[in-house]
């Protein structure tokens, strides 16, 4: 049997098409609305082929209600059915990193793992930034370690071993703490990978992906 929607869904939808186009000055956006209700509905999730057509029916129609009757109608409408979302929450804007919670004093060591196939690109810089910058406000550390243990699919560049520290530094600030190369390290993954299995605590996993 075909999922249908009770009526409080269907005035949950219609009450947030209604206060969308009513904040966007009745350019509403399906779009925004679907990604709420999903968000505040987990069990509306499963069925999100069958929302969405609801959401966009009900903005198209909030939307040709402002321009046809003023914006002020759904002001009305809202006021009447749903006040509350006539509340606009004020948000503050965060300046700086969130904290770390359960550092309890202590000083946070980090880690920027980049594969040195290549200089450094804006994805990378974004992840090196931040941890530079908690390695930095935190008085912690920075560890730069090379990803270069898959040499097949991602054949390193030997002048990227060079080039990555001098990047790393320019982007925070400072020197990488310490730069770790894990291809020099693999007979030392194996022992501690022995004694995780010897110590059964650890495992190989056969799973087929």
């Amino acid at each position: 049997m075909e999922w249908q929607p009770d009526q409080a869904t269907l005035d949950l939808i219609r009450h947030l098409a209604l206060q969308n186009s009513y904040q966007y000055d009745g350019k509403g956006q399906a779009g925004s609305v679907i990604s709420r209700i999903m968000g505040s509905r987990a069990d509306l999730r499963p069925h999100g082929k069958h929302v969405a057509p609801l959401v966009a029916q009900e903005v198209a129609k909030a939307n040709a209600m402002a321009e046809s009757d003023g914006i002020e109608s759904i002001r009305q409408i809202l006021e009447i059915e749903a006040p509350d979302l006539l509340e606009r929450k004020v948000q503050t804007r965060r300046e700086g990193l969130p904290e770390l919670p359960n550092l309890n004093g202590r000083k946070p060591v980090l880690r920027f793992a980049p594969n040195p196939n290549g200089p450094l690109s804006f994805g990378h810089s974004r992840g090196l930034v931040i941890n530079g910058q908690y390695a930095k406000d935190l008085g912690g550390e920075l560890i730069l370690r090379f990803d270069d243990t898959d040499t097949t699919v991602k054949p390193p560049m030997l002048e990227a071993y060079e080039s990555i520290p001098v990047q790393q530094e320019w982007l925070c600030g400072f020197s990488a703490h310490r730069i770790v190369i894990a291809s020099e390290r693999m007979q030392e993954y194996h022992d501690y990978a022995e004694l995780m299995i010897k110590g059964e605590f650890g495992y190989v996993c056969t799973c087929s992906a």
